[in-house]
């Protein structure tokens, strides 16, 4: 997929956003380590779904595997429902991807990544026979929520209905029992707990769309620091290890540090990659200092189509990626 930009952007991906007018904000954050020095550990890289961050706009819905359907609907040509059991008999495929909350800012923590297990969604409505004048999907969630696709990124993304979350079914957290995936977006377009889908030929509807939001955008190409957070002290020729992530739409090319603004750039180190597209490096840093004084670090990422993360992203309402900083007093 080419990134050109926010202005040709197309649209995003999980399941709601954490922003101010949710009614409910539930959050936990794939890099919290539990041991007493957190200051230099990188998370798992599958985060495990204990980890994995959580958003949403209410009570995670409590649905009876055994009376569950999932209702298709609207302009198919031949409306029908399935069974979780007739869900799970369907042809899998594996997808491992790296998901953002659109409302994540530079220093924020809603970021993960899993391994997901499900079904290609295109194929499945493709057998239900989809008329010419179809242009996308609403997806009907279960606690109130609802997102939708158009029909090319269907066809053209490998949008998956996932059943199965780091090799056992998705947790009742994390969108039991079907949640659509579409690699490369922000989880504002990435729904949980669906029961629903109807087949439309209007415009394209969504929860926080209707609320002010732009959830169009794919995600951007972006950095963070693991560690250390925020501030740290080091040593006049002491070594200094830095490590965080970066991720976006699409592969993560190399990951560069500058501590003058941007005047200069060294390349971090990838510790740690996977051969697949829309998931997060790790990267790593090692910096000494000769003098004392007050340092700061930031971070960009580049993507393989050349689309670089940009210093200050003021547009937050779809999806930011300013260069996230650290501030380093060497004594």
């Amino acid at each position: 997929m080419k990134r050109v930009g926010k202005d040709r952007r197309v649209v995003s991906g999980l399941v709601i956003i954490a922003v101010i007018s949710v009614a409910v904000l539930v959050s936990t954050y794939p890099w919290q380590v539990p041991q007493e020095d957190v200051s230099s550990e990188f998370p798992d890289f599958i985060t495990k779904n204990e980890d994995y961050f959580v958003t949403r706009i209410g009570q995670v819905p409590t649905i009876d595997r055994d009376m569950y359907r999932l209702e298709i609907t609207g302009l198919v040509e031949n409306p029908t429902s399935f069974t979780l059991e007739e869900l799970q008999s369907l042809n899998l495929t594996d997808l491992p991807l790296t998901i953002e909350c659109i409302g994540n800012g530079p220093y924020g923590k809603l970021v993960s990544t899993a391994v997901w297990r499900g079904f290609n969604l295109f194929n499945l409505l493709e057998t239900l026979g989809i008329p010419e004048n179809a242009t996308g999907v609403k997806y009907l969630a279960a606690d109130g929520y609802y997102a939708s696709h158009t029909l090319d990124q269907l066809r053209n993304n490998g949008v998956i209905g996932a059943l199965y979350m780091n090799d056992v079914e998705i947790p009742p957290l994390h969108g039991f029992p079907l949640r659509i995936l579409n690699p490369g977006y922000y989880g504002v377009k990435q729904p949980a707990w669906v029961t629903g889908i109807e087949v439309i030929d209007r415009p394209l509807e969504d929860y926080w769309q209707d609320r002010g939001w732009d959830t169009s955008p794919p995600m951007d190409i972006d950095s963070k620091i693991f560690f250390p957070e925020g501030t740290t002290a080091v040593g006049v020729n002491e070594d200094l290890r830095v490590g965080g992530c970066a991720f976006g739409g699409t592969r993560v090319a190399f990951v560069e540090y500058t501590i003058d603004d941007g005047a200069t750039w060294n390349n971090a180190t990838i510790v740690q990659e996977m051969d697949a597209d829309n998931v997060w490096v790790f990267w790593e840093i090692h910096i000494g200092f000769a003098n004392s004084g007050q340092i700061t670090l930031q971070v960009r990422a580049t993507d393989i189509d050349g689309n670089r993360q940009i210093k200050t992203d003021n547009s937050f309402r779809d999806g930011t990626s300013s260069w996230p900083r650290l501030i380093i007093y060497v004594d």
